[in-house]
């Protein structure tokens, strides 16, 4: 018989779905799993800043101390990027992601059950959550992009539950710690991601989920010269930012304590003098939580009126160039600037990490896009614990972070110097590859 074309479902401007997918609209499952992967990840990624405040003072050591206990996490959520990506080009990513919600789940539930006072156990527990955590990245963001129609306004979507479980960080455990303890902080998201992967695993066992091939792009040649030069480039740039968003995320909540303090004890007597008694956290907990609320409907926002209409390197240079305001205001502002200063470098943020994950989907070929993306997160996530160490110095050492973010501020300059050097044009244009023949028969 002579050769027909391979069964299987297709998205407008992409290939055809592999691994027998039966959904209708396999693309929008797709975009479902990951971004709620995306979602928890960032939650249980980040969390501990919020948790460690009220750890200080129940296992009565300073915060700063127990902060570094997540150094080893925040490595192995960079250096971790890589093996799981070259996993997820041997074994596929529906398979991995199933991987990094048992194992994410499993980490945070041991992180709530070690003993008080075990600073090693937790430490250990922590490994897990930055080891697993690292599945996400480089598997997740580039299977979202193979599968999707519009690939600007899938990342907005995905970026929007991103940031939902970023805001979600301070939110979940303020309320969690409210109501129960420390522990349950950590066990309720665990056992929350355990439920999520065994649903995605009947998925994928049904025939729902799948994945295939990156969709080429007009005026694009993926590999080679090019890939070199996007990859060269964005290095630089994703090291650097990886250390300005780390700052951001476990620095903020610091910030704030001190800078909104007043407001802060304003708000927690008035609500005791109704009856209604909360703590110090909870409060911090929405203060950080509204940098990423905001920060992911801008991120949508993007994802459907920017980054598929403007060229992807005016979006990032401008993107890059806005962040020294935002950290001057972190660096220098009252309580309320510098909670506009966070929210703004999240939102800028938002539109970096889109546009980088695109250029790198569209010039590294599919068979080595999982090695790709983990090559990307190893540089981008292993800068994180150089802002988590510089976190707890320069707070040791001046009591505020005002230094911190000043030096960041000139970070952003560089950043936005080496970002011109970018190649340009929209390429914006998404093409059909030829539908692939199946062995005769």
């Amino acid at each position: 018989m002579a050769a027909m074309p391979q069964a299987g479902l297709r998205c407008p401007g992409a290939g055809p779905i592999q691994n027998g997918m039966k959904s209708p609209d396999p693309g929008r499952r797709v975009l479902l799993f990951s971004s709620i992967g995306h979602a928890l990840m960032h939650l249980m990624t980040a969390f501990y800043a919020v948790i460690v405040l009220t750890l200080a003072i129940a296992w009565k050591l300073p915060a700063e101390d127990l902060l570094r206990l997540y150094a080893p996490a925040s490595i192995l959520l960079g250096v971790m990027s890589l093996p799981a990506g070259w996993a997820s080009d041997r074994f596929g990513a529906p398979a991995m992601m199933v991987v990094m919600f048992a194992g994410l789940g499993l980490s945070s539930i041991a992180c709530g059950l070690v003993p008080t006072g075990d600073t090693f156990a937790l430490s250990l527990a922590l490994c897990g959550i930055g080891a697993f955590g690292a599945i996400y990245h480089s598997v997740g963001i580039g299977w979202v992009i193979r599968t999707a129609r519009e690939q600007g306004y899938a990342m907005g979507v995905n970026g929007l539950w991103g940031s939902a479980g970023l805001a979600l960080y301070g939110i979940v455990p303020g309320v969690l710690i409210t109501l129960a303890s420390w522990r349950a902080a950590f066990i309720v998201p665990g056992i929350v991601c355990i439920a999520v992967g065994a649903v995605l695993f009947v998925e994928i066992r049904r025939g729902r989920i799948g994945d295939r091939p990156m969709p080429t792009t007009h005026g694009v040649t993926n590999g080679g010269r090019n890939f070199w030069r996007v990859f060269s480039v964005l290095s630089v740039t994703m090291a650097l930012e990886g250390i300005t968003w780390a700052a951001v995320m476990f620095g903020a909540a610091l910030v704030f304590q001190q800078r909104l303090g007043d407001q802060i004890a304003w708000l927690r007597d008035s609500l005791t003098s109704w009856g209604f008694v909360t703590q110090a956290v909870l409060w911090v907990g929405l203060a950080t939580s509204m940098i990423y609320i905001v920060s992911g409907v801008a991120q949508y926002a993007m994802g459907r009126r920017v980054i598929d209409r403007y060229p992807l390197k005016t979006t990032y240079v401008v993107a890059s160039a806005l962040q020294v305001g935002a950290m001057l205001a972190l660096a220098m502002g009252n309580g309320y600037v510098a909670l506009a200063g966070a929210i703004a470098s999240a939102i800028l943020s938002s539109a970096a990490g889109p546009v980088e994950n695109i250029l790198i989907a569209r010039y590294t070929p599919s068979r080595y896009h999982g090695l790709g993306f983990g090559a990307k997160f190893v540089v981008a996530l292993g800068a994180s614990p150089i802002a988590i160490l510089a976190i707890a110095w320069v707070q040791e050492s001046t009591g505020s972070l005002e230094l911190l973010f000043l030096g960041l501020a000139a970070t952003s300059v560089v950043i936005t110097l080496v970002a011109l050097l970018l190649p340009g044009g929209r390429g914006q244009e998404v093409r059909s590859p030829a539908p692939q023949a199946a062995p005769a028969e």
